[in-house]
Parts: C-alpha cells; structure tokens; sequence
C-alpha cells in the first residue's frame, strides 16, 4: 500500500502542468503526497563579496536574489493550491488515512542531494520527464537512486488511469523488480501487454517465455505477449509499441548495466524521454 510520495520540482517553466500530474497519481493512490521544492543559499551560489568595493552591492545583490526565489515559492504554492482545490486533494502537512493529501514542502540546499536523501523515507517517487529527454542530476536522485518505485509522469498530463498496462521485459534483474513491484497495478488493469525480444529470450526462447507467461499467470493476471524487432536508435521500439495500442502506464526495469540510459528493449536514452507521453512504473 503506498502511502507517502515524494515529488520534487525540477527544472523548468512548466511548474502547473507537472503538479497537476504528480497531485493526480496521489489522487489515484488516494494517498498523501509531499511536493518539494530546494533553494540554495545566494551567497553561496554567488559569491562575489570580494570583488564589489565594501560589499554594499553585494549585500543589495543577495537581498534581491532572496527576494526573487520568496516570490517564486510563493507564486508556486498558490498554484500548488489551486490545483489541491481543483482535484479536491486535501491540503496537509500529514497524512490522513483513506484521503488524497498534499504539502508544499520548501527545503535548504541542492536539489539533488536533498532529493536522494529525502527520498529514502517515502513509499514512492513521482518524477516528471526531464527537458529535452536529458537526464538532470534531480531525475537521477529521485528515479535511480531513491531506491524506490518510481512513477515518471510526462511534463504535461491530464489524466492518470493505469488500465491498460504495457510491461517492457528484459529478462535483467531490474526488470523481474520492476514486474514484481508492479504487480498491484497489473491486477487491476482492464488490459496487460508485454513485449520483449529474440534478444532478451536468449537460445532456449520458448522456455523463456513460457516462464514469463507462467508468471503472470501464477497471479491471475490475463497478460497477451508479443515479441518486437528493435532498431539501432534506443527507445523507438517502446515508443511506438506503447503509442500504437493506446496504453496509458508502461511498466519498465528502471536501469541496465550502463544506468538509466540502457534502459528497456535496447535502451531508453534521450528519444525515449524525450518522446513519451505516457507515464512509466520504474
């Protein structure tokens, strides 16, 4: 049962959007959910006492940069709230039992430390797809080192219905986590799909993929299964699996043996998170 998440604001102008998609996976969880927000110190980002006469100017600077950062928090709190009013999401410093809750968290430092550490005391993460498909230290924090299951959710989301449910296998340990993590989910979806390759299934391909389905079907899960042919640009065989049958969540391992970007059917990379639209259970 998840019952805490932890979303961190990342980079960019989009803040409404991205709130709004992390406020309606706590809305389906029906759980609580902290979205956090990090500011470092001015003075230590800009430190340049030394070179303005007196430090006047720099003193003059640094309110003014503090000022700057209060009037962002503030402005992205009462979005925050807006959208809380908006999806009937209760705000709450704390959880309440059975209720969709959220808390605007504001926390001292950088980003991604505080993210990683944070992180370690929530059930799940919520991350939104970084700019441009780059992986930021922020989504790393939160999606590969958290050590928690992690939901990426497109920059820009309007609904979060996890009914029908495409499942990336790999055959590595990360996906068999990522499967097994997922299994609530998969219980209560409409639809499960799950696509792998030659590749993945090895010599003995039957075999492989007589286990998986045995797998599924050891938890009543009705799952159909199809083997895809991938291409040398990382991503694109997900990508149109998961666009051409109209899913709404792809269940995926979260890393291979080169980290994020080697990532699901021949990796993930920048065109895979720079192209979905669709939510992914890490």
């Amino acid at each position: 049962m998840v019952k805490k998440i932890l979303f961190p604001i990342g980079a960019g102008e989009d803040v409404q959007p991205r709130i709004y998609g992390a406020l309606l996976v706590a809305k389906h969880f029906n759980t609580h959910i902290d979205v956090l927000t990090c500011q470092l110190d001015p003075s230590i980002v800009y430190n340049m006492k030394m070179t303005l006469r007196g430090g006047v100017l720099f003193e003059e600077f640094l309110k003014s940069a503090k000022d700057e950062i209060l009037a962002q928090h503030k402005k992205n709190e009462a979005i925050f709230k807006r959208i809380c009013d908006e999806l009937k999401v209760t705000v709450s410093a704390t959880p309440m039992l059975g209720q969709a809750t959220a808390n605007f968290l504001i926390k001292d430092g950088k980003r991604s430390v505080i993210v990683e550490r944070e992180s370690k005391f929530y059930d799940m993460v919520v991350a939104a797809v970084p700019l441009d498909g780059k992986i930021t230290g922020t989504f790393e924090a939160a999606v590969m080192k958290s050590g928690k299951n992690a939901i990426v959710i497109p920059r820009f989301m309007q609904n979060f219905n996890p009914k029908n449910i495409l499942v990336s296998w790999t055959g590595t340990a990360q996906s068999s986590r990522a499967l097994t993590s997922s299994l609530p989910l998969l219980k209560q979806a409409d639809k499960v799909h799950c696509i792998t390759t030659r590749a993945v299934l090895g010599d003995d391909d039957k075999a492989s993929l007589d286990g998986l389905k045995g797998y599924f079907a050891l938890h009543d899960i009705n799952a159909t299964f199809e083997i895809v042919e991938t291409n040398n640009i990382p991503g694109v065989a997900l990508t149109k699996a998961a666009n051409d049958g109209n899913f709404n969540l792809i269940v995926a391992g979260r890393h291979g043996e080169n980290g994020l970007r080697e990532m699901v059917l021949g990796g993930t990379s920048k065109f895979f998170l720079e192209n979905t639209q669709i939510p992914v259970f890490m």
